[in-house]
């Protein structure tokens, strides 16, 4: 039985209790099996006795058509619009108003239709279970299940379009779309809302020390710590890899000054501990005024970034209200970075790493490794990639990055051919802003010529989005290379809407399939059949499969028997600085 199953089966094993259970053993319950509860394919609501809703778990917001969901405390009459078999409004009697009164049936089930606005009806079946203290009618646990099992299977990947998939907290993409729903909604001068933006601090520390499993652990406690802070109404989504955004609404600036500091006191009250490892997060926060006057959702979380970036600068757990200019904080940002990574390059501080890539059907032997760059600090700090990079893109330094780590892994292989044991192959990741550079090919056919490495030892990862986005550039730059004899791999393939109407134009010999999918594939029934759907694909073309964010020996013999070809992940090995080769050398190679 997979994970997913059993979650399922424990999650429907609680409902199916709940009828007999006291009520403070189904408050016990839902502690124990609200993971499981998120996971399962039917909606699940729980309320009081008033009918008021207590928990709900995310596939009720997807079945309901609500971006946000079911908010706790509100009346489940009032926000799930049903219908009976004929059309008229079906009415469940979730409310016991008087002691005394009729007691309600434990158990009972109809057939109904949701509906979702715009014509829009979803045919569903309804249980009903009641929650008793002896006599006492003290809740209801109700049931939404599709009649038929496509279209649940089609219920999950819609709300796993909206959702992130770690934490269930809305995406960016749905987060946007709830807070430009309400800046349409919002025409009285009166109404104010606080939007915040949130930078966990040490969250990269944690990724790139003790792993993606870790770094995923510390998310999914960071968002039970921030929503166990809200109030009702209030929306809290994962806008990027360690970034929150929340939306207090009707509150005033000195409301949101005491949520902030609560929010801040949570999250420094924490330790997160794993294994011999103990980390003490804490959080960047950008706040911005939300009325009928202002601009547009996209720039409203501009504007709180912004002021969450001056914020992580002044130091860590700090809060800035967005005041300056969005130009002028840019401004300050890119001198800063520029600088930095200018100074990087020319002091020679930028420093190679590799991690493996394995041969699952070969007993895990390294069939090559991918280069990575970090950044050695002025203090000697080693900088995380995830913080300068993004940089770098953003304000046009990263081609000269590429430029710099194409020369040294060049004089790297070359000094290890001149061992004479033939040394490795490498994959050099390129960003899209060199793939749409016209002279960026010559370059590199120069450099390996100069060198003189074997081009079959080179291999270069282009992203999915970077060659769609560049892709007459992208289409040249392989053709070029490949006649050359070096090879290429399609990465995060699987995260872009357009993935299989392009693959056939790019003439790639690997298909990195996207972390996103691999990661969660023990537990996650659908995660796994993309894997399988993805690797089935690449093996018609004639493409061989790489798989990211491989991190247990579960998740490695899973996808062995799958039949991926290669694996790479902190369940082999992390990335380290290139190993030290004796022998002439005229170039340092950091």
């Amino acid at each position: 039985m997979t994970d997913f199953t059993q979650k399922k089966t424990d999650a429907q094993g609680l409902l199916t209790q709940a009828g007999g259970l006291p009520f403070a053993d189904v408050q016990l319950s839902l502690a124990a099996a609200e993971l499981a509860l998120g996971e399962v394919a039917d909606g699940v609501v729980i309320t009081d006795r008033a009918g008021r809703i207590r928990y709900s778990n995310p596939v009720v917001s997807e079945l309901c058509g609500h971006v946000v969901g079911l908010l706790p405390g509100q009346r489940l009459v009032d926000c799930l619009a049903l219908l009976g078999e004929n059309g008229e409004p079906l009415v469940l009697n979730l409310s016991v108003e008087e002691e005394g009164a009729e007691i309600v049936p434990s158990r009972r089930e109809v057939r109904a239709r949701i509906h979702r606005g715009e014509g829009d009806e979803l045919e569903v079946s309804v249980q009903i279970n009641t929650i008793c203290e002896g006599a006492r009618v003290e809740g209801f646990v109700v049931v939404l299940r599709h009649t038929t099992d496509a279209r649940r299977i089609s219920s999950r990947l819609s709300w796993q379009n909206t959702h992130d998939s770690l934490t269930h907290l809305p995406n960016r993409q749905s987060f946007e779309h709830a807070l430009q729903g309400l800046l349409n909604a919002a025409s009285e001068a009166r109404q104010h809302h606080i939007l915040l933006y949130l930078d966990v601090y040490q969250f990269k520390v944690v990724n790139d020390s003790l792993g993606y499993s870790a770094g995923d652990a510390l998310l999914i406690a960071l968002a039970k710590i921030l929503t166990r802070c809200l109030g009702e109404g209030d929306l809290l989504g994962r806008v990027g890899s360690d970034e929150f955004a929340l939306l207090l609404r009707d509150c005033t600036l000195e409301e949101a000054r005491r949520i902030v500091t609560r929010l801040r006191e949570a999250v420094n009250s924490f330790v997160f501990q794993w294994e011999d490892s103990e980390t003490r997060p804490a959080l960047s926060i950008g706040a911005v005024s939300v009325d009928h006057q202002a601009p547009p959702a996209s720039q409203l979380l501009a504007s709180a970034n912004d002021a969450c970036s001056a914020a992580r600068d002044q130091g860590r757990n700090r809060i800035k209200f967005f005041s300056d200019s969005r130009k002028a904080l840019e401004k300050r940002r890119e001198s800063s970075w520029l600088a930095e990574i200018h100074a990087a390059i020319r002091e020679d501080r930028l420093l190679l790493y590799r991690q493996p890539v394995v041969a699952l059907q070969d007993k895990n032997r390294v069939h090559h490794y991918e280069v990575l760059v970090r950044m050695q600090g002025r203090d000697g700090e080693v900088i995380s990639p995830g913080l300068f990079l993004p940089a770098a893109e953003r304000y046009g330094m990263i081609d000269e990055v590429d430029r710099w780590v194409i020369r040294n892994i060049f004089r790297y292989m070359a000094l290890e051919q001149s061992t004479g044991a033939g040394g490795f192959h490498y994959a050099i990741n390129i960003s899209g802003i060199s793939l749409g550079d016209e002279l960026f090919a010559d370059f590199v056919l120069r450099e390996l010529t100069e060198a003189g490495v074997a081009p079959s030892r080179v291999q270069f990862e282009i992203t999915e989005t970077s060659a769609i986005n560049n892709l007459d550039r992208a289409l040249v730059f392989i053709h070029k290379l490949r006649a050359a004899g070096c090879s290429f791999a399609l990465d995060d393939f699987g995260r872009g809407a357009s993935s299989l109407a392009y693959l056939r134009q790019l003439p790639v010999d690997y298909l990195k399939i996207d972390g996103s999918f691999v990661r969660n594939m023990l537990e996650d029934e659908i995660d796994s059949a993309m894997v399988s759907t993805v690797d089935h694909l690449a093996k018609r073309m004639g493409i061989s499969t790489i798989a990211e964010f491989a991190e247990t020996p579960e998740l490695l013999e899973k996808l062995r028997v799958m039949g991926v070809d290669y694996a790479q992940g902190f369940g082999i090995a992390a990335a380290a600085c290139l190993p030290e080769i004796s022998g002439p050398r005229t170039t340092p190679v950091r």
